[in-house]
C-alpha cells in the first residue's frame, strides 16, 4: 500500500510539472523524507496526506479516491503504472 500511495502523490506531482523539492518546500515536509514516501519507503498520517495535497493545489479527496481505485486491484494497478 505504501508503494502505491507514493506512486499516486509522485506522479500527481509529476503531472503539475513540479520538482520534488518545491512540493516538499510548499508542503512543509522534508525533502528526504517525500524522496523515501515516494519509493515506497516511507509510510504517511493523515496530517501530512492533507499537507501534500495542500502543496499540490489540490483537495486531499483526489489522492485517496486514486488510492481507492488502485485498490480494487493493486497487481494490476501497479503493473498498469510501471508500463507508463
Amino acid at each position: 500500500m505504501k508503494i502505491i500511495m507514493g506512486f499516486i502523490v509522485e506522479s500527481l506531482r509529476e503531472g503539475l510539472g513540479m520538482s520534488r523539492y518545491a512540493l516538499a518546500k510548499e508542503a512543509g515536509v522534508d525533502y528526504s523524507w517525500l524522496r523515501r514516501f515516494e519509493k515506497g519507503k516511507s509510510g504517511i498520517r493523515v496530517e501530512t496526506l492533507i499537507l501534500l495535497a495542500k502543496g499540490l493545489k489540490i483537495p486531499a479527496g483526489t489522492i485517496i479516491t486514486a488510492m481507492e481505485k488502485a485498490l480494487e486491484n493493486p497487481d494490476k494497478w501497479l503493473a498498469e503504472q510501471k508500463m507508463r
